[in-house]
């Protein structure tokens, strides 16, 4: 009862901030842009690598801004606003002078972040499915099948956003340690940029994205040289570890 009371309070911090807002700015850039592209070069767009649905071809070019670019820069900046509501002004002082557990605080911050990311990903899916409902009235030569392939289009986005687990614990480590701003959105920057190099080294050394944990999310577009549900159980494990190790820091570290 004690983590949903302070889950609750977490959430009314959340109303009318940008952190909020972003929750469907970002994935709507990424919807945008992606409609953009496939009204100018339909076929060469949807029919990547060999693919002939037009439903996964448009999922996939979705999941590729997202997953490669948005997503990390998205999860940087919320996890850097999330912790921000409390290091502004060092409200952590009155926080943590309240009867409560401190290990409650950074639990309730991962699961808000979590659940941000997640709704994200749910918007980005529900802006391809109606990219693919406008696209025909843009371009009429292009034609979006029935059925929409539901399952595989879930099952991807779902896995892009479970690979995402791992860095987003580090991120929000990185955010709830160091009070300044820049700190935590520069280290997110950073590993975005390398995890890019990563995903571009891959095609002369494959398998590059699987050792470095921003660039995880990318596996998915490439599943037919991986093991995602290992990969999946591995990150999911390492993560749970570092939001451990993350909950210890916390609760020993002193606010001054």
């Amino acid at each position: 009862m004690t983590l949903l009371r302070v889950l609750h309070a977490e959430m009314l911090k959340m109303k009318r901030t940008i952190a909020l807002k972003m929750v469907l700015l970002a994935p709507l850039v990424v919807v945008l842009l992606v409609l953009f592209i496939t009204s100018q070069a339909p076929f060469g767009a949807l029919h990547r690598n060999g693919i002939k649905n037009e439903w996964i071809g448009l999922a996939n070019l979705g999941l590729f801004f997202w997953a490669l670019l948005m997503m990390p820069l998205y999860v940087t900046l919320e996890s850097a606003l999330v912790a921000g509501l409390d290091h502004s002004e060092n409200h952590w002082k009155s926080l943590l002078a309240r009867p409560v557990p401190r290990w409650t605080f950074p639990v309730t911050k991962l699961i808000v972040l979590m659940a941000m990311t997640a709704a994200g990903t749910l918007v980005l899916l529900c802006g391809i499915l109606i990219s693919g409902a406008i696209l025909p009235k843009i371009q009429p030569e292009v034609h979006f099948g029935l059925p929409v392939p539901w399952r595989a289009m879930v099952r991807d986005y779902a896995q892009v956003l479970g690979l995402m687990f791992l860095p987003l614990t580090i991120q929000q480590w990185v955010s709830l340690r160091w009070k300044s701003f820049s700190v935590a959105t520069s280290t997110g920057i950073v590993a975005t940029v390398i995890a890019f190099f990563a995903v571009a080294a891959s095609r002369a050394v494959p398998g590059w994205p699987q050792y470095f944990p921003w660039a995880l999310p990318m596996l998915v577009l490439v599943k037919q040289s991986h093991n995602i549900a290992a990969t999946l159980a591995i990150s999911g494990g390492l993560g749970l570890l570092v939001a451990a190790a993350s909950c210890r820091d916390f609760c020993r570290h002193e606010v001054t």
